[in-house]
């Protein structure tokens, strides 16, 4: 216990802090309110998508490294990881809007066709036929959008590092290019 002067009242070191850890549990709920208020307007910020069905069929993890090298495919993680795999039904003029994923997607459209606009909104149609094929890969922090004239049916693999809960997409501002 903190000795001090007694006061009529009782110990003024005790009321000092008392007084000094309600002050310091109002200074902390009041920067956890900013971070909070930051993190959604950082959300709302992004760019959401419309028109698009999402299923997700498992969510799990790599509980540890994974080093396979085999027939010129190689597939490596550095750490724990979450994987999860799920179907993406574009309607008609549907657009993902613009993000980008942690760590690796691939997408494998099985029927229609979906365009992926890059950051320098250069664009690649993918489709069953199509001259770039019906696969396609993401990954890294530029963004991009994924958008659907017709309509389209991809299945995709996430590949993401650990983290609790699991985050496999981060919502972005469209580039200037796209503005």
């Amino acid at each position: 216990m903190i000795k001090c002067p007694q006061d009529a009242g009782g110990s003024l070191g005790e009321e000092k802090v008392m007084r000094l850890l309600r002050s310091k549990k109002k200074w902390t709920a009041a920067t956890i309110g900013v971070a909070m208020i930051g993190m959604l307007a950082t959300v709302a910020l992004g760019s959401p998508g419309s028109g698009i069905t999402t299923t997700n069929f498992v969510t799990a993890n790599f509980d540890h490294t994974v080093h396979l090298n085999s027939d010129q495919v190689k597939f490596q993680t550095k750490d724990f990881t979450d994987v999860r795999i799920q179907r993406l039904v574009f309607a008609p003029g549907s657009y993902s809007g613009w993000h980008h994923h942690p760590g690796m997607v691939l997408v494998t459209v099985e029927s229609g066709a979906v365009t992926l606009w890059k950051s320098d909104c250069s664009s690649t149609t993918y489709g069953p036929g199509l001259p770039d094929g019906a696969v396609f890969a993401e990954g890294g922090d530029d963004p991009v959008q994924a958008t659907s004239t017709d309509g389209a049916t991809n299945y995709v693999v996430l590949v993401a590092p650990n983290a609790n809960p699991p985050v496999f997409r981060i919502e972005d501002d469209p580039p200037p290019c796209a503005e």
